[in-house]
């Protein structure tokens, strides 16, 4: 496990992201004209290039009345833990990704990112002792209305429940979890899917709106948790090109994908706000699960 995002001097990030995004409005992916550290020595040769997958887990439960492909149990997260750790695989945060791109400070050898979106509770008493039991970390998305809803029902069941603003902190003071933006309210699915700008709306009123959104669980994160995240995640991996000036420029310095596929990273600044990542679904063994993944 390697220093979190926040022992790096986050003023002269963000004055690099603002300089990267003035000098270009496009969205690319995998190539781009930015000089960050990383950049400077970049090849195209992907064998030369670090290797970082990302993989997405949701809530981690013995719940087996309902089937979802957003759920595994306590026994297969550790499983597929301890094969990472048998394979030499060192788990990163996505702050320490920004850390290698824009500083340079350098990656393990084998580097694997762990991502738990929506913000359950038993990503606090299921997979956290589990990290801590082989020395791994993880980054936990949250959502504002999930953890809302979790403070206002008071029901801390693992099996469905969500963390609380105490909850997270808690995750955060650990010291193996980084907190992630993944909306305030916009993880559904009706006339706009996730975060994704619905047709025919002005580009203005669609900054206005997703500033509005992902603000308010940034502030309530400041507020009632004590960190501010430096992280998004795309609510079901929905991605609206027009949503990267704001994610930009509010700060963000990485945005996490639903697209399965290993990263290879050449340096682009421009490529870390779409990290693509496996989701974890039950039925698969681990080493099966590994194979897909390509580790």
């Amino acid at each position: 496990m390697l220093y979190p995002i926040k022992r790096i001097e986050l003023k002269l990030l963000l004055c690099a992201v603002m300089l990267a995004f003035s000098a270009s409005a496009l969205f690319y992916v995998f190539y781009s004209d930015d000089t960050s550290a990383a950049a400077v020595a970049a090849n195209t040769d992907e064998t030369k290039m670090p290797a970082v997958p990302i993989l997405m887990y949701h809530s981690v439960c013995d719940n087996t009345r309902v089937q979802s492909d957003y759920r595994v149990s306590p026994r297969v997260f550790e499983n597929d833990i301890k094969y990472l750790f048998d394979n030499g695989y060192t788990a990163i945060f996505v702050g320490d990704l920004v850390g290698y791109v824009y500083e340079g400070t350098p990656l393990p050898e084998k580097p694997v990112i762990i991502t738990l979106d929506d913000g359950y509770l038993n990503n606090l008493t299921e997979v956290l002792p589990i990290l801590e039991k082989y020395d791994m970390c993880a980054t936990v998305s949250v959502v504002r209305a999930f953890t809302e809803k979790a403070v206002t029902e008071n029901d801390p069941n693992p099996l469905y429940a969500h963390l609380t603003w105490d909850d997270i902190k808690a995750l955060e003071d650990s010291g193996r979890i980084e907190i992630g933006n993944h909306t305030g309210a916009m993880h559904e699915i009706g006339e706009r899917r996730g975060c994704m700008k619905i047709m025919g709306e002005s580009e203005e009123r669609y900054d206005e709106v997703l500033t509005n959104d992902l603000t308010s669980l940034q502030n309530a994160l400041t507020e009632k948790s004590g960190l501010t995240p430096i992280v998004f995640t795309y609510p079901f991996g929905f991605v609206s090109e027009e949503s990267l000036p704001v994610i930009k420029k509010l700060g963000f310095l990485a945005a996490l994908t639903c697209y399965e596929r290993i990263n290879y990273i050449n340096g682009s600044v421009d490529q870390l706000y779409r990290l693509g990542r496996f989701n974890r679904r039950p039925g698969l063994t681990t080493e099966e699960f590994m194979s897909k993944v390509g580790i």
